[in-house]
């Protein structure tokens, strides 16, 4: 019998008002017959094939997060759909996202839009992808095109997801496409990522002088195993400033978006760095990652000083049962909300994702598919006419979207989070 989350409330903690509650999600993960990205023609990993049909089915599943109480929705444009040869726009496409936008304003929707979600059109790839400096051109070009004809329904632009981990896992781990093992490349690209934001940046204000521009960042809690260990703290510290420092002082932005989901223990013994395995918890995702709400919490008070609104653009759990999403979900928060008492400026959270989807796959021993991995508030029957079931976990999530407020203790799980 699947264990349930009984809360029991001494007290609740409110949001600012205005607080922002979604889920979030991207275009190749969930919109189906996207056949033309650097994702889509590899031969090293499954497609995505038809996904969740969210390309046909949004509107099925905007009421679902309407009815969920969200006020604010996070997805992606897939840009080998609007531009699938260079200078070719494909105006059918481009109205279709249109309506998709305009159907989240419908709905009262904020909507947060992000241009590129670790994907890239074929053409694009094949001629060096962000390893190329001269590409920036290209991207900008999409980036004015998308300002010309989808600007007015866009209220938060996310330029690029995750720039680090696209250069880490494209080009560093060579894990992705284009699946190449180059540090020197890996450093190129995400220094390119973050021109080609800069970019962007300038282009959309060009276009929109007020407009809110940030993009996603992966962000990890790395901490030394010793902490009174000189070494351990000066590889922690590199670690968190080639995550945070590094991006933010080279780049331009109206707010910090914010990925969470790691956190990493850095030790350094005899001239070599590793990191530690961490203690085996009682709970863990699918993934076999470790859940640690208080990373988020010392991340945000890491991203105080920047002065920034901040929104946390990702934070999600791989389980397929549903036994921990609730308390993951109420735990993070918790964290949120003290960074917030705090003085953090954090004005939304949109957790991952809004439907179970196709997963970038990094365990091929286990992810055979891309679909083994449920992350969703809301489950897709993948064998079975892609039925939408609410999860348990997606009510509880959205009784706190509807009173903007947590409950500050909760006990039932297997054990009480710091508040």
């Amino acid at each position: 019998m699947k264990p349930k989350v009984k809360i029991k409330t001494s007290k609740t903690l409110k949001f600012p008002a205005g607080f922002l509650w979604g889920a979030a999600t991207s275009s190749y993960q969930v919109e189906g017959g996207i056949s033309n990205n650097d994702w889509a023609t590899t031969r090293r990993e499954p497609p995505a094939g038809l996904a969740c049909d969210h390309y046909h089915r949004y509107e099925e599943d905007f009421r679902i997060a309407k009815k969920l109480h969200h006020n604010a929705h996070r997805l992606s444009l897939e840009w080998s759909r609007i531009e699938p040869e260079r200078d070719v726009w494909d105006e059918n496409e481009i109205h279709h996202y249109f309506h998709v936008l305009e159907n989240l304003k419908h709905h009262g929707f904020t909507t947060f839009v992000t241009l590129q979600h670790l994907t890239l059109p074929a053409w694009f790839s094949e001629s060096g992808g962000m390893a190329n400096q001269k590409n920036i051109q290209d991207y900008g070009q999409y980036v004015a095109k998308i300002c010309q004809t989808l600007g007015q329904s866009i209220d938060f632009w996310v330029t690029i997801n995750e720039p680090s981990m696209h250069a880490l896992m494209g080009y560093g781990q060579g894990m992705w496409p284009p699946f190449r093992k180059s540090r020197v490349s890996q450093l190129t690209v995400y220094r390119n990522l973050l021109n080609a934001h800069n970019a962007a940046y300038d282009i959309i204000h060009a276009y929109y002088p007020h407009a809110q521009v940030g993009f996603a960042n992966g962000i990890a809690y790395s901490e030394p195993a010793g902490p009174r260990s000189f070494m351990d703290n000066l590889v922690s510290n590199v670690a968190n400033w080639a995550s945070i420092g590094y991006p933010y002082t080279r780049t331009k932005n109206d707010f910090l978006g914010v990925n969470y989901y790691f956190h990493n223990v850095y030790q350094f013994r005899h001239l070599w760095v590793r990191k530690i395995a961490k203690p085996a918890r009682e709970r863990q995702t699918d993934k076999g990652w470790e859940i640690y709400p208080n990373g988020l919490y010392e991340v945000l008070q890491k991203l105080a000083k920047y002065n920034k609104p901040i929104y946390v653009t990702e934070n999600g759990i791989a389980d397929g049962r549903d036994q921990y999403r609730a308390e993951f979900i109420l735990s993070h928060l918790r964290e949120l909300r003290r960074a917030i008492a705090n003085g953090v400026p954090v004005w939304g959270y949109f957790y991952w994702s809004l439907l179970d989807n196709y997963e970038w796959p990094v365990r091929r021993e286990i992810e055979k598919t891309g679909y083994e991995m449920k992350f969703g508030l809301v489950a897709v029957d993948f064998e079975h006419g892609l039925r939408r079931t609410v999860r348990p976990s997606a009510k509880m999530y959205a009784q706190i979207c509807k009173t903007n407020a947590i409950p500050a203790t909760v006990s039932g799980g297997r054990r009480k989070e710091r508040g």
